[in-house]
């Protein structure tokens, strides 16, 4: 699927997609992750594409223990995507991707449960953005494949 041809390739389309800056230290830890899956060379070629992702994190209470302390958080991250074609401003892909992580609460350090919990966060992240480059690459891959359809004869999938 990313092996290089002559012409396009699905890596020429994804180092072609320019990610929007997103919200906070999470959004930051997100962005870097996908420029650098998206481009790993370093360099964005001139981009044809635009990658617009929003998400929102919820965590819950996995494992009380006896006493009603929680010893054991779930953490689930949601994100919405969608693709844009930058010379006409179309949308060409969006989709969903879902991560769900956890952490253990450690009674006797609240030092021990941030970095625990931080480290959940960024397990999500990276989850999620590497779902986002798989299915862009399935995407370029199939329109690839098919060279008789034009970009604007292909709706947008999910």
């Amino acid at each position: 699927m990313y092996g290089h041809r002559a012409g396009d390739s699905v890596l020429t389309h994804l180092a072609a997609v320019d990610v929007s800056p997103m919200r906070g230290l999470l959004g930051v830890a997100m962005y870097n992750h996908l420029r650098d899956s998206l481009t790993p060379g370093g360099k964005l070629r001139a981009p044809r594409y635009q990658l617009n992702v929003e998400f929102t994190t919820n965590r819950a209470a996995l494992i009380t223990a006896k006493d009603s302390q929680v010893r054991r958080f779930n953490l689930v991250i949601n994100a919405n995507y969608n693709l844009l074609d930058i010379g006409s401003g179309s949308l060409l892909k969006s989709g969903v991707a879902h991560s769900a992580t956890n952490y253990n609460v450690v009674e006797t350090s609240n030092f021990a449960t941030s970095v625990a919990e931080e480290a959940a966060h960024l397990r999500g992240v990276r989850q999620i953005s590497q779902q986002i480059v798989w299915a862009l690459s399935v995407f370029f891959k199939q329109r690839l494949s098919s060279p008789k359809k034009s970009y604007e004869s292909i709706r947008p999938t999910s």
